[in-house]
């Protein structure tokens, strides 16, 4: 029988191959291949392999390099003879089948120039961002479908009804204070036409202004001088909430995510608001040069799953700090200046749209799958140049090499999908959809999934940082990224030079719903690569654009994460 502190000397190759010859499915982690093995080789004699036992352990270290560079174990040997034993009648394995070569990685070749072009493509396909389920996202979807048509790789092309929303008219945000008359008499129609004395101020949307997730639709004009914006703090007094019912809430708050969108928008419902503004007060969008201090607006969504009932009349939208600023001293002094205020969201937010999920295939020698992924979709106010073109730029042209290098070498012994998702920056949408289908599918026959969301450094190290992280949920996948890592340092020591390299693990439980990768985790249990940069204050911005683009930073990424899968396909 064999034991399985000597089944983990063999690689996740050999051992795939010791099950086929054993009609055993070769599908799952390595440590499940061993447990497979175990269980169904019963039949065998024990056989005592102790590292306490002398003879043994240096049977085990005894190696021998053969000039092509193959190493071969006593153990390697031993495993020979009892599968020759155990195999009489359905095959003979040679010895050679069992040797392990020392890992000696080949970097895939990435054109960080090519990146950069798909990159622009993708950015000039929004208007100025792809929301999931528009006109814009429909375009880069087939743009990206040619492309993989070009590359000779098959498509698969889905699509998925999921919760989304839809601007369906420009928003509007502006305040007014009434023009003063003589002698005391009484504006008849203040803010009016006829108002030639009022002080408009217009909020510029995508700049002073962004609607967040899901917002609902609401409309409320200079001459209903019953609504004004009531502070609501940090949104953790629950008095405020009430005395806001029927009128427009502002939260300060230092950060926001997902999480506290959904909490607030589920407060502004309960509490009967009219809208919700929030105001954020420090965070990157704080910091980006040239604003002096202005903390630009930005998008997130709401969780859909958390929230409940969808609330379809209240305008919920982030806003800058000045304007905050500008909008609490002015509505701070209503009883004397009269102030008025005008906001207008025309959004659909409480059914379903679709999201498009486009695949490009390159066959492999089994159905075993790799998928390389990332989304192309952004918010609806944003370019979208690192978040997330970088990342499907990155998806695109790995699909470029890996086809050229199948046309060369031969196929990948893994099917190799390289999909890009819709509805990321909604709730993973597109991704969760697709695990959801697939899921018999990929329990069984996915190997790997490899992600790519913002996978790049910013262009201005010295102030912004140089990182660039690697993570998994596989100890093993781990283990090779950091060897790669080696590597590619030694071929291009000019380059790496430049960035702090580094690498995680995270357990399953660990791994943070941040990304597309989180479905693969959570729902199947699959191990998952990914990369993280740095420095991208911009993001969900409408300064999200080509200018802050690093390439260099993507030939990184690219060629790490790449080498990885051209080392589990190939065995190069």
């Amino acid at each position: 029988r064999f034991m399985a502190e000597d089944l983990e000397s063999l690689s996740v190759p050999e051992l795939k191959k010791i099950l086929l010859e054993k009609n055993l499915p070769v599908s799952g982690r390595k440590s499940e291949l061993i447990a497979r093995l175990i269980e169904n080789n019963s039949n065998f004699p024990i056989i005592p392999l102790s590292d306490k036992n002398l003879f043994w352990r240096r049977l085990k270290e005894k190696k021998w390099e053969t000039k092509s560079g193959y190493v071969f174990s006593a153990f390697h040997i031993f495993v020979g003879i009892i599968l020759l034993l155990s195999t009489a009648g359905i095959g003979i394995y040679s010895v050679n089948q069992f040797s392990s070569k020392a890992p000696d990685y080949r970097l895939v070749e990435f054109d960080s120039s090519k990146a950069r072009e798909y990159t622009q493509m993708l950015v000039d396909l929004g208007n100025p961002g792809r929301l999931s389920g528009s006109v814009e996202e429909q375009a880069t979807v087939d743009a990206i479908q040619q492309n993989f048509t070009e590359m000779g790789l098959m498509l698969q092309y889905e699509t998925f009804s999921v919760p989304m929303f839809d601007i369906l008219s420009e928003p509007e945000f502006s305040i007014c204070i009434p023009g003063q008359y003589p002698l005391g008499f009484p504006n008849p129609t203040p803010c009016g036409t006829a108002d030639i004395n009022a002080e408009y101020t217009e909020f510029e949307h995508m700049i002073d202004f962004v609607l967040q997730g899901y917002s609902g639709s609401r409309e409320i004009q200079f001459w209903q001088d019953e609504f004004t914006i009531v502070n609501l703090s940090d949104g953790s007094d629950d008095s405020l909430w009430d005395n806001a019912s029927g009128q427009v809430g502002m939260l300060w708050l230092e950060s926001v995510g997902v999480n506290d969108n959904t909490l607030f928008y589920g407060k502004a419902r309960d509490s009967s608001l009219a809208g919700l503004i929030i105001a954020i007060t420090s965070g990157n969008t704080c910091k980006i040069p040239s604003f002096e201090g202005t903390c630009i607006p930005f998008f997130k969504t709401v969780d859909v799953t958390e929230l409940g009932t969808m609330p379809t009349d209240i305008a919920f939208i982030m806003v800058s700090n000045d304007v905050a600023e500008e909008l609490s001293n002015a509505f701070g002094n209503k009883d004397q200046n009269d102030v008025r205020l005008n906001l207008f969201t025309d959004m659909y937010n409480d059914g379903n749209m679709d999201v498009r999920v486009p695949c490009g295939v390159l066959p492999g020698i089994t159905d075993e799958l790799i998928i390389i992924g990332g989304h192309h979709d952004t918010t609806y106010n944003a370019p979208g140049a690192v978040d997330d073109s970088s990342g499907v730029a990155n998806v695109l042209e790995l699909a470029r090499q890996f086809s050229i290098l199948s046309n060369e070498i031969g196929q990948s012994y893994y099917t190799i999908k390289f999909c890009t998702w819709g509805g990321e920056e909604e709730g993973l949408h597109g991704s969760k959809a697709y695990v959801d289908k697939h899921s018999i599918e990929l329990s069984e026959m996915l190997r790997l999934y490899v992600n790519f969301d913002m996978p790049h450094v910013d262009i201005d190290f010295e102030n912004r940082g140089n990182n660039i992280l690697f993570y998994g949920n596989g100890v093993e996948d781990i283990e090779h990224l950091s060897q790669i890592i080696e590597v590619f340092e030694q071929e291009h020591p000019e380059i790496s030079s430049k960035y702090n390299l580094g690498y995680f693990y995270q357990t399953d439980e660990q791994v943070a719903c941040s990304s597309d990768h989180c479905p693969f985790v959570k729902k199947i249990g699959k191990d998952i690569v990914g990369s993280y940069g740095d420095g991208s204050w911009e993001y969900h911005t409408y300064l999200d654009d080509m200018s802050r683009l690093n390439e260099e930073s993507l030939f990184v990424t690219g060629t790490i994460l790449g080498s990885y899968v051209l080392y589990l396909g190939w065995g190069e």
